[in-house]
């Protein structure tokens, strides 16, 4: 039996030097070659990664991998358990959650490891998240539990509750994990009703499937009271975006994060185990954007100078390519009960550009094949920049400065143009940021002379 007959189709005649793949039931919509295929081409490296549907003789097909000369595999559902006996080693961490979702070649046969637990510790980090002397409350007692629980404990959290339907699930995870660690030697882990956690503010860490689905309401707990000690809350689930979950923790004021970003650096990590790399953050941020592409479509992000007719063609994507529209001053004049000319006078620009950088914070999670209008400032900062790409593909909407003071000339909302001579400010303030705009962009469109459907069918065809 040759290792490629388990391939999924479309992936059986892939010609390549070396293999790398994921075993798994079912796998035809894993995402996990977009990870790794990504940071191939990106690296150089003559690499694929091939998914495998392995419905039976589990122990089988990972002996004919290794006779096969694949390099390394992922594992996912059902078999992160049942794979463990064809292992020749397995890393400790590994063991004490007691599943393994990478394999690595070695001399005599593959080593297990789990890249779930440090993947989410990452994850939860890189949102500024500090889990060491935090105090947590988990949701579920299911195996994806016992690695947070893990993580947990791992990288010094000072409480750590589980909260679970079945308190015997949530005590064996608790039980386990303290034994592992040493009881004495740390503050442990507690199965708890949801009813006796102490008051306080807790990182909320949701392990259950609950959420994939439309109508599956909230986790484990439907008091929505509980959920206020969420100072934030994250979600294992990575599609939909928002699962009901995130969404009330959002709305009782807690920063929100579902499991996309965990799926990355899991996946980074276990390539980084095969082929003994070191990938850059730059390679994991274009990963990044490519796993949001394939899941929640290509959002479209708009930038350039007022008057270059980001809102009229934002609201013909609307229209015509099944979009939805959002334009951040409106946004931030709704949420503010003020216009932006009003913003600017009476708490100043400063204020308003630190709005526009919190609401892009909060977009980076939320937004799902939606173009986004920007304000003419929006790219300046550059933490504004870096946020705008993550978002979406960037188009910088150019106009020359006589088609934008022809368009902008009468409309007296425009704070920055109450100038006595507002087209030598407009020349002024393009030769300062069309520079920042290109720089900011994945594609320059030219809009003068061109009508709205053409510049919106050329954006089209950049997706």
């Amino acid at each position: 039996m040759n290792i490629m007959n388990y391939a999924i189709d479309g992936y059986k005649d892939i010609q390549t030097s070396k293999y790398i793949g994921i075993f798994g039931n079912p796998i035809k919509h894993t995402l996990s070659p977009v990870i790794h295929d990504t940071i191939s081409k990106e690296l150089g490296i003559d690499e694929r990664y091939i998914p495998f549907h392995i419905t039976e003789n589990l122990g089988e097909a990972v002996n004919t991998a290794f006779f096969d000369g694949v390099l390394g595999l992922n594992i996912t559902v059902p078999y992160k358990q049942e794979v463990m006996p064809y292992l020749v080693d397995i890393d400790p961490a590994a063991k004490a959650i007691g599943a393994v979702n990478t394999l690595v070649r070695m001399k005599d046969g593959y080593k297990g490891y789990n890249t779930d637990m440090p993947g989410l510790a990452k994850a939860i980090e890189s949102e500024g998240i500090v889990i060491k002397d935090s105090k947590v409350v988990m949701l579920g007692a299911g195996g994806a539990a016992r690695a947070v629980a893990y993580m947990c404990v791992y990288y010094g959290a000072k409480e750590v509750y589980i909260v679970n339907r079945t308190y015997d699930n949530a005590k064996k995870i608790a039980d386990d994990m303290n034994t592992e660690f040493g009881k004495e030697n740390i503050i442990p882990i507690e199965a708890a009703s949801y009813k006796e956690i102490p008051q306080d503010k807790y990182i909320f860490i949701q392990c259950t499937s609950v959420g994939l689905h439309d109508g599956d309401g909230l986790p484990v707990v439907s008091d929505e009271e509980f959920y206020k000690m969420a100072e934030c809350g994250v979600d294992l689930i990575y599609n939909p975006v928002q699962t009901p979950f995130l969404a009330l923790v959002e709305g009782l004021g807690g920063k929100a994060f579902n499991g996309l970003k965990m799926l990355l650096y899991q996946g980074v990590m276990a390539y980084e185990l095969w082929n003994d790399v070191k990938v850059s953050e730059k390679i994991i941020h274009k990963v990044y954007n490519e796993l949001k592409k394939a899941i929640y479509g290509n959002n479209i992000v708009l930038i350039g100078f007022m008057g270059s007719g980001k809102t009229t063609v934002g609201k013909y994507l609307e229209e015509h390519y099944g979009y939805s529209f959002l334009d951040t001053d409106a946004y931030i004049e709704e949420k503010e009960g003020m216009s932006i000319s009003d913003i600017f006078e009476v708490k100043g620009e400063e204020y308003f550009r630190a709005l526009e950088t919190s609401i892009l914070k909060d977009f980076t999670h939320t937004l799902h094949k939606t173009v986004l209008s920007t304000g003419g400032g929006m790219p300046l900062r550059q933490e504004n920049a870096s946020l705008l790409q993550e978002i979406g593909q960037v188009f910088y909407l150019n106009a020359s400065s006589n088609s934008i003071y022809k368009r902008v000339k009468s409309d007296t909302s425009r704070p920055l143009l109450q100038v006595d001579d507002p087209y030598a400010k407009i020349c002024e303030m393009l030769d300062i940021r069309n520079p920042i705009y290109s720089d900011t962009a994945n594609v320059v469109v030219n809009t003068d002379d061109i009508t709205v459907s053409d510049i919106s069918k050329e954006i089209i065809s950049k997706l």
